[in-house]
């Protein structure tokens, strides 16, 4: 009959030693790919939200029959004239056709600051988008560029006349002006 203690089996230090460095070999090869993951994970989650926030804009005003302001806005209550919405966006009714969201009134929707190294920047001349109650977006296209710090690609998002919201890759130099003002924070 063997005894219970002599059956028992563990690791010895030498063993342990060697599993923790292969762990740590891998790991530090695994490192730059998890980066690069990372910033085209801000990349698509700032395009998707900022997609769907264009969309959002485009359906209210067509329901409720009214005029749609997409807008950045870093306090979440007045928009911010400027081609970059780094410190967040709404989406606001304006009734009166003014640019500026209907007051007494909350907006429709928030969204927050996107992460550091993560930029959208419009074209310029565009600081918003106002949806019509047919849809259309009037003026000319609006292209947003979205990119990050840790990544060098971007996408952009462009709104058509007709208020068409399509995803698409950015023009060279846009897309580098994108990565200069990532790169600031």
């Amino acid at each position: 009959m063997r005894s219970r203690a002599a059956s028992v089996r563990g690791f010895t230090l030498t063993e342990l030693v060697t599993a923790l460095a292969i762990l740590g070999i891998l790991t530090m090869a695994g490192a730059p790919a998890l980066a690069g993951m990372l910033a085209r994970s801000h990349d698509a989650a700032a395009e998707n939200a900022f997609v769907a926030s264009l969309m959002h804009a485009r359906e209210t005003a067509i329901l409720r029959r009214t005029q749609v302001l997409v807008c950045p806005s870093p306090d979440g209550r007045q928009c911010r004239r400027g081609d970059d919405w780094q410190h967040g966006w709404m989406v606001a009714l304006d009734d009166d056709r003014d640019g500026r969201p209907d007051g007494g009134t909350p907006p429709l929707a928030v969204f927050d600051a996107l992460p550091r190294g993560t930029r959208v920047i419009t074209t310029v001349g565009r600081p918003q988008i106002a949806f019509r109650p047919n849809g259309g977006a009037g003026g000319s296209n609006a292209t947003f560029t979205i990119c990050h710090a840790g990544d060098g690609r971007g996408r952009s998002v462009v709104v058509a006349n007709s208020g068409r919201v399509r995803a698409g890759a950015p023009e060279p130099q846009r897309l580098r002006e994108c990565l200069a003002l990532a790169g600031t924070g």
